[in-house]
């Protein structure tokens, strides 16, 4: 995945505008949010969109999805049905990202046929562990813009918040982050102001994670704190689920 051409954001989000122009134009009216990409998927691009379990159906660990480009398939893999808010819509978007960017190219390189004609093998495997490819972060990025375009990302935010960009200087709400009556813009209410954004313009099928990393892309919100925002959510994850840790451990002692 490091051998697919360098591309830059904007090239990268003008085509997922492209996409949902001609989505648009395929259904006869304005596609607006929740973005519904299976159905692009499905629907526009002729793309069938399997769920399996990937890790036994190609013997490899940390797989979460797959497509056999000549077949026109993608599997997502199974497990991700039980994963947290926005994971399958934020898969299929990524998908759609390889077909779109780089399924010239995998048909021009990496295409393989038995002596049958049939491609028994998916073109694009995507694992956790190659996560930092640069034709994953690439998929990656156009998912994000496909599912949340800068557009109505940026009204819904200002029907919420105003013009201005909200600027976190502290790493710590002074009202608490689950205030719900005073919102004070902090690393720890990102996702507060994520969710509220959500709600304005009903990205139902967006995790408050991703428009979170969204706002911050797109200039809405400014970080002064002098910690990034993906270290800020790592620490947050990793205290969710050391805590969820201890509540199962408690409830096996209590069974035992």
């Amino acid at each position: 995945m490091n051998k697919v051409p360098w591309l830059t954001r904007l090239e990268i989000s003008q085509e997922t505008n492209h996409l949902l122009d001609r989505w648009s134009a395929f259904i006869g009216q304005k596609v607006k949010p929740p973005i519904p990409v299976e159905a692009i998927a499905e629907k526009y691009l002729g793309i069938a969109v399997e769920y399996d379990n990937l890790e036994e159906m190609l013997g490899i660990s940390d797989v979460l999805r797959a497509t056999w480009v000549e077949s026109k398939t993608m599997v997502i893999n199974s497990s991700l049905l039980e994963g947290a808010e926005g994971r399958i819509s934020f898969t299929c978007s990524h998908e759609i990202g390889h077909w779109v960017l780089h399924r010239k190219y995998f048909f021009e390189h990496f295409s393989r046929k038995d002596p049958s004609g049939v491609d028994p093998s998916p073109t694009v495997v995507c694992r956790i562990s190659t996560s930092k490819l640069r034709g994953e972060w690439q998929a990656d990025y156009f998912g994000a813009c496909l599912l949340m375009p800068s557009r109505e990302v940026q009204e819904a935010f200002e029907g919420v918040f105003g013009k201005e960009p909200l600027a976190l200087y502290n790493k710590k709400s002074c009202f608490g982050c689950r205030n719900s009556i005073v919102l004070d813009p902090a690393l720890d209410t990102v996702k507060e102001i994520a969710g509220r954004v959500i709600d304005r313009g009903d990205f139902t099928n967006v995790s408050r994670e991703s428009m979170g990393y969204r706002l911050h892309e797109l200039g809405l919100l400014k970080n002064f704190t002098g910690e990034a925002l993906p270290s800020y959510f790592k620490q947050a994850y990793h205290f969710y689920s050391s805590q969820q840790a201890k509540k199962e451990l408690r409830k096996t002692k209590e069974i035992v």
